[in-house]
Parts: structure tokens; sequence; C-alpha cells
């Protein structure tokens, strides 16, 4: 068991990405972590006893993250809460030239752990991936209006990586800057 599971849900594929590059930059930053599907038995018999911190990642779809990411987060709400712990929205929406757009895909981060009783002390939104060679006729046509109405790529013949690696890498040193803190005792008066 690892000292930062960085525990993931995902549709495309793109949040495990996510996941994996979180856990190669805490590792090279000489915390131990491993990335952990929501909907794997490992996730189900993970043991909490070593976990110094943990990391919850989803992606939004039409406005909701994966039920399994919060059936997760609902039956460890109490390991999550006993530790630092961070939140990782995926969404297209938190890269939109549109504010709005992007206002909503915090929002919706935020909501997430809020309405769940998690005090994430992080909720971080970063952007996912346009995978138009990856989806069917359908979701291609409805992503590719999305797209254009909110400024993103629409040309369907290629996919479009729009995660930026370096908040990824900046969340894993805002991480392992915390674990390397030492908690504040308090001091009877």
């Amino acid at each position: 068991m690892s000292e930062v599971p960085v525990f993931y849900a995902t549709t495309e594929g793109q949040t495990r990405r996510i996941a994996e590059a979180l856990v190669d930059a805490l590792r090279e930053l000489g915390v131990d972590s491993e990335a952990i599907n929501v909907a794997t038995s490992a996730a189900a018999n993970y043991r909490w006893d070593r976990a110094r911190a943990a990391v919850l990642a989803a992606s939004l779809h039409a406005g909701t993250h994966q039920r399994a990411a919060e059936s997760f987060a609902r039956r460890n709400l109490v390991e999550l809460n006993a530790r630092p712990s961070v939140f990782i929205s995926v969404s297209l929406g938190i890269s939109s030239a549109i504010p709005k757009d992007v206002e909503a895909a915090h929002a919706i981060a935020r909501q997430f752990p809020d309405h769940l009783g998690w005090s994430a002390g992080t909720v971080a939104c970063v952007a996912g991936r346009l995978a138009y060679t990856q989806y069917g006729f359908l979701t291609r046509f409805v992503m590719r209006r999305i797209a254009a109405k909110s400024g993103g790529p629409t040309d369907t013949s290629r996919d479009f990586e729009l995660t930026n690696w370096d908040q990824v890498r900046g969340l894993a040193r805002d991480l392992a800057a915390r674990l390397a803190t030492p908690a504040q005792t308090l001091v009877p008066a």
C-alpha cells in the first residue's frame, strides 16, 4: 500500500493518464504513490493504514462525475476526511474560451466533495482530451458542436490533448510540500 493512493474513475482513459502522471510526479518527489481505478478490487480492498494523503480524480460528462467515483468517495468518506486529500475534476469545460463555461466547471467540481460531506483540501480542475477518433458518430458530432461553441478544436480526424501536464506536476509538488510540512500540534494553554 502506498503513502498517497491516486484513485481514479475514467471513461475514455484520460483521467487514468492524469492519475498516472500525478503518481510519476509524486514518485519523482520521493513520495510513494500508486494509481488505482475505483472500479477494481484494489480500490475496494485498499488498506488505509499507510496512507498519508489521498487523491480522487473523476471526469465530468454531461454535468456529472462518474457514479463509481461518487460511490467510492461515499464508502471511504471517513478515510478521505482523516488525511489531506485532493479532488481532481477532469473536464473539457475548464478549457473553454467562454468564462461562464469555466465558472460552471469550477462550480461542479466544488459541488462534488461538498455534497458528499468530504472536506477535500484541494479541488482542482484539469482539462481533459478531445478523443474524436475514439468516439462513435453521434458522440463525435455532439462533441464537435460543443467544441465549436466553446472555441475548441473541431478537426474530427484527430484527437486533441488539452491537459496541462505542468498543472498536474504542480498538484504533485503542492501535495508533496503539504506532506513535508509537519502537522501543527495544539498545545494546551
